[in-house]
């Protein structure tokens, strides 16, 4: 088990501060803990010998142990990240499979709009591009969106929301887009619809200390060094909210005012080249005008 103990990429060996290894040599599971240091040095922090233990629960998975780690044992950190991997070698040859990293506290997922604030008039229609991210820092990679919540248990159930006050569609992923109508009926009020979005949150797995070494301190011998790192992919999926607010259909003032913010400019410019034009046309003809005039006296 890797741990990213301060949540920084920048400390410790690719992000991971600490090795959390078990292994299984000679009948026995032995337990050690690793510090990590950025140049791929490794310290033995702590081991445990003999980690094999009778089983209380028949029905447990045979073979299987509990990873206990004491916090205290890497400072008592208040976040921190997960990665679990599995080792197997033969003499020079080793395998590994990692999954994804987990975060501890988990995260949660925010949704911005834009604009930030929807308002969608009674009788209207709009699609909204949005932007999702998780409190981890990744962002935008949705895979998957639907209109459902959580219960109490966290599964999923379906959600009070009212489909017939608003008309919800899920019109893309990435990015994502709703497009939402709201009925001439729908009364005016804040809207909030619960969705349930899964993102895909990837991650590269750290080298870690091979199981044929000192297994004390030393460094990551070339000869192990992984030729490319193990890029590893997650999803979350987690409730979100989005809000719409609804609001009264336009009056004809406030249809006159927009209709001036968006036409009054090349309406004021033609009118004053018609008024410009007509003006030279009119002092033409006065001009013209007194000139036959001043004729028809001589």
């Amino acid at each position: 088990m890797l741990i990213d103990a301060d949540s920084n990429p920048q400390t410790g060996y690719n992000g991971a501060d600490y090795d959390f290894y078990v292994e299984a040599t000679g009948g026995k599971l032995n337990g050690y803990l690793y510090q990590l240091s950025s140049t791929g040095a490794y310290r033995l922090v702590g081991s445990k010998i003999d980690l094999t233990q009778p089983l209380l629960d028949p029905d447990a998975l045979r073979g299987s142990i509990t990873l206990q780690l004491d916090l205290s044992s890497i400072n008592y950190p208040s976040k921190y990240n997960l990665l679990f991997y599995s080792a197997e070698s033969f003499k020079s040859n080793e395998v590994r499979q990692f999954t994804s990293w987990v975060s501890v506290p988990p995260p949660t997922l925010l949704i911005t709009t834009s604009p930030s604030n929807v308002m969608i008039r009674q009788g209207q229609e709009q699609t909204i591009p949005a932007r999702i991210k998780s409190t981890t820092g990744f962002s935008n990679d949705v895979i998957n969106m639907s209109l459902s919540g959580y219960n109490n248990d966290n599964l999923f159930a379906a959600s009070g929301f009212n489909s017939s006050d608003l008309h919800v569609a899920v019109k893309d992923n990435q990015p994502p887009l709703f497009r939402v109508a709201v009925p001439q009926q729908t009364s005016l009020s804040i809207y909030t619809i619960p969705l349930i979005v899964t993102i895909r949150e990837p991650s590269t797995a750290t080298l870690t200390k091979p199981i044929s070494m000192n297994t004390t301190h030393g460094a990551i011998n070339p000869e192990f060094e992984l030729s490319k790192k193990y890029p590893t992919v997650g999803y979350l999926t987690k409730p979100v909210n989005f809000t719409v607010t609804v609001v009264e259909p336009t009056s004809i003032n406030e249809q006159f005012k927009d209709f001036w913010v968006t036409y009054g400019t090349p309406l004021a410019i033609l009118a004053g080249g018609i008024v410009g034009a007509f003006s030279t046309f009119f002092i033409d003809y006065l001009r013209s005008k007194r000139e036959r005039k001043q004729e028809s006296h001589r």
